[in-house]
């Protein structure tokens, strides 16, 4: 007969007169991003299943999406919300998940190989979200109105994608073929790192082709689909799908080492 000792991070067993040390790590509850930042970019952090995960906060907002010819509309966000500074790094989805699907080994790369259906796995585990497609570009583009949040111009010298195919300038530029440790290249104005480049992210939106024709209230994408949307461009992109604006898919299976995620925290309570 056995019986269970259950403490909150701590588990002890008692089998055969033995008290056996065992961890038994959970997500944590009523954390600082259950209420809201006080200014763009704030950080904070929440320590879970025994791995720290940053987050930026992102203001309510309007923005216009779309660049050029991508179907250029008003957004307007009415909550704001939490995202990771990062992209989920291997180390994270291990201590949450207890394995590491990545082509690419390295605790500070991003992981990858991970389909959309795995990503909500993570998510019933640590209390997180995927970002609806508009929280993700708002995000990315942190107030800046250009291709990528620096500028027009992009050959692999600010985020990690294929420089042979540069975006903005003739220059050809850096390829190196796999993915490089998140936070390696600047961050935006709210300190968001790798949000071009480095792995795809996937956001929780169905794909549609078509963007509405007029301005849009937290958007929250089709309600069915056979895809899902994709953001960001990847370390074997051409620079251009690496732009702010740039949309790309996938089905909610496919996995491979192009493929990451980020997080966001929604707050529970409404803004001050």
């Amino acid at each position: 007969m056995k019986r269970v000792l259950i403490a909150s991070v701590l588990g002890l067993l008692l089998i055969s007169g033995t008290l056996i040390l065992v961890q038994t790590l959970a997500p944590v509850q009523n954390s600082s991003l259950d209420s809201p930042g006080t200014k763009a970019g704030e950080k904070r952090t929440i320590t879970v299943y025994g791995v720290v995960f940053a987050f930026r906060w992102c203001p309510s907002g309007t923005f216009k999406t779309g660049y050029e010819d991508d179907a250029q509309h008003q957004v307007t966000l009415t909550k704001g919300f939490w995202m990771m500074e990062t992209e989920v790094t291997q180390k994270q989805w291990k201590a949450v998940m207890r394995t590491n699907p990545s082509s690419f080994k390295g605790d500070d790369l991003p992981v990858e190989n991970i389909s959309w259906n795995d990503c909500q796995e993570f998510c019933k585990k640590t209390g997180f979200q995927l970002p609806t497609e508009a929280q993700w570009e708002y995000a990315c583009r942190a107030d800046s109105t250009s291709a990528y949040f620096w500028g027009n111009a992009l050959n692999g010298d600010k985020a990690n994608c294929n420089g042979n195919y540069p975006f903005g300038t003739t220059t050809k530029g850096k390829y190196f073929g796999k993915t490089t440790p998140v936070g390696c290249y600047e961050a935006n104005a709210w300190g968001l790192f790798d949000m071009h480049g480095n792995v795809w992210e996937w956001c929780t939106d169905y794909w549609n082709n078509d963007y509405p024709s007029g301005s849009v209230t937290d958007p929250a994408g089709p309600s069915n689909g056979s895809t899902r949307v994709n953001r960001g461009g990847c370390w074997d992109s051409d620079a251009g799908l690496c732009r702010s604006a740039f949309r790309y898919c996938n089905y909610p299976e496919y996995r491979g080492s192009d493929v990451g995620f980020r997080c966001v925290r929604s707050i529970t309570r409404p803004e001050i």
